[in-house]
Order: C-alpha cells, then sequence, then structure tokens
C-alpha cells in the first residue's frame, strides 16, 4: 500500500514499439533488464534476505499486445509467500524506475549547436549500479521506441529521445 491508502502496481511494464526488432536485442534487453531488477532488488535490508533463501525469487514475465505494441509485464515470484512477492517487486521496480530517472536526468545534453555537454552532475560511472543502468540504457536505445512503466511512473525512449513522466 502506498501512503495515500491505495494499492501501488507490483508489476513492471515494458512496451516495445510495433516495429521489428531483432531477436539478439531483445534477448539482451532481458538479460541486462532480469540483472538490473536483481541488483535493485537485492539492495535493501527488506529484501536482501529473500536471496539468500534456497528457493529464491524469480523473475517472471507475460506478454500481451496493446495498440500494437508488445507489452512485456514483469513481477517477482517468492515460492510459496504472495506477500513478500508483491513486496519485493515493488520495491526492486520503485528503485529500478528512481534510480534510472535520476541517471537520466544528469546525462550529458545536446547544447544549442548541437554538442554534446557534460553536466555538473554527469553520472559517475565507477558505481556497479552506474554501470548496470548505463548498460540498460543503451539496451532500451537499442529498440525504436520502448516505454518502461511502473504504477503512476513511466520512461519513453524513443531514438536519442527520452521522457521522464
Amino acid at each position: 500500500m502506498s501512503a495515500d491508502g491505495h494499492e501501488t502496481e507490483a508489476r513492471l511494464e515494458i512496451s516495445l514499439g510495433r516495429r521489428g526488432w531483432s531477436v539478439s536485442a531483445l534477448s539482451s534487453l532481458l538479460r541486462v533488464l532480469q540483472a538490473a531488477l536483481r541488483e535493485f532488488a537485492r539492495s535493501t535490508d527488506r529484501t536482501r534476505e529473500l536471496f539468500i533463501e534456497p528457493s529464491r525469487p524469480l523473475l517472471r514475465a507475460s506478454a500481451g499486445v496493446s495498440d500494437d505494441d508488445l507489452v512485456l509485464s514483469f513481477s517477482f515470484e517468492v515460492p510459496g509467500e504472495s506477500e513478500a512477492s508483491d513486496e519485493l517487486s515493488r520495491i526492486a521496480f520503485d528503485q529500478l524506475m528512481s534510480g534510472l530517472s535520476d541517471f537520466i536526468k544528469v546525462l550529458p545534453q545536446k547544447g544549442l549547436w548541437g554538442d554534446v555537454v557534460a553536466s555538473p552532475g554527469s553520472p559517475r560511472q565507477d558505481s556497479a549500479t552506474a554501470r548496470r543502468l548505463d548498460e540498460l540504457r543503451m539496451e532500451l536505445r537499442r529498440f525504436p521506441r520502448v516505454r518502461l512503466r511502473h504504477g503512476a511512473r513511466s520512461i519513453l525512449f524513443e531514438g536519442d529521445r527520452m521522457e521522464i513522466h
């Protein structure tokens, strides 16, 4: 539950634009996304212990079509524990969306004449999390259009353009 008493989504959706994409790009995106989500899920005290258990959480995916886009929906499943699964999913997806949003906000931007201008808060590539987020960003950019959505937050990648909502 969120602070205002409303249930927050315990899933992450990725909508891929309707144009064809290479299977290797999709495979690579899924591999990098899974690694990033597991890293974020293990980063908090509330969820770290779930990954120590012999029956570790599984990242599950389902697929559908909406407005001609392929929509992949992800959630974590902790064998035998539905409440832990929802909490783990919310925490991991909240952290991924926050981390990716913050990472994007400090990326170098193109100046008025098209030159790349580094912002004073450029992301530090020396942290494992920053490297993982940059790897995910690069994988997402391989698609003509892709939107990540969790709860009320979304991030759109369309060519070189990125929008955070």
